[in-house]
């Protein structure tokens, strides 16, 4: 079965998306483009180089492959000059934007840009037709490859931010298939940095083998220990681009 109808059974977070990625680790075909040691971002899985976002290529540059991928199967019509090119090659188109305004759908579900897929059903060995077919397409926000799965994270407003404890209590909540359960003994902190005005952290949640049924899966209570107490330092999301500061989850982004 193809990822974009295998994904239309995905929910996460309590949200279907169409986006096929974001169900089990569903990988994404072809190349994604950027060079060597290029920092790497993900939309849903799907992989966005930092180059890419930096280059900002107008999608009205696609050359025959890519115009002939947006002429594709069930491929939504958007306006090329306002998508950014990530991938164009003979097998996979993948296109990128930033969304007029943030999105953002509560309890830390906060999304900045667009991404769309297009697939060469024939390259790609899917289908016996020649043609291109739409893979994904949906609103994202945008995670540092920093290992591991990326997940939702909040503070947690049961044990809120104690400007005396070197204690950060936060809500982690994973975005891959897991049968409703909570990510417990699999989060980690990828990545922790304490200045004198902020303390920057990167959370992913460790996966794990086996089939899981793709439903909303509870958030995982987690402390993080801090070098010195929190005083009046903020604490930011850097897993994101751009970072922002972690809220409890109901505060909307202002």
């Amino acid at each position: 079965m193809r990822r974009a109808v295998a994904a239309l059974a995905c929910t996460i977070a309590g949200t279907t998306t169409v986006l096929a990625a974001g169900c089990a680790g569903l990988g994404a075909p072809g190349a994604s483009g950027g060079a060597a040691n290029d920092v790497v971002y993900t939309c849903w899985g799907q992989p966005v180089p930092a180059s890419a976002l930096d280059e900002q290529r107008s999608a009205e540059t696609l050359g025959d492959d890519g115009r002939a991928a947006l002429d594709g199967m069930e491929v939504p019509a958007v306006d090329p000059a306002d998508w950014w090119v990530v991938t164009e090659t003979p097998e996979r188109l993948a296109l990128v934007r930033e969304l007029d305004a943030v999105d953002d759908r509560g309890a830390g579900d906060v999304r900045t840009h667009e991404m769309l897929t297009v697939d060469n059903l024939e390259a790609a060995a899917v289908d016996p037709v020649e043609d291109w077919m739409l893979d994904s397409y949906g609103s994202c926000a945008l995670h540092r490859d920093v290992g591991g799965d990326v997940a939702i994270v909040t503070l947690d407003p049961d044990r809120p931010p104690d400007p005396t404890s070197r204690e950060l209590n936060l809500l982690v909540t994973e975005m891959a298939c897991n049968s409703g359960q909570d990510a417990a003994g699999r989060v980690r902190v990828a990545e922790q940095r304490e200045t004198t005005t902020a303390v920057h952290l990167a959370v992913v949640v460790d996966p794990h083998g086996g089939a899981h049924d793709c439903q909303s899966n509870p958030a995982t209570p987690y402390a993080v220990e801090l070098d010195e107490a929190l005083g009046e330092r903020v604490v930011l999301d850097v897993g994101v681009a751009p970072p922002r500061e972690l809220r409890m989850p109901d505060a909307a982004a202002p």
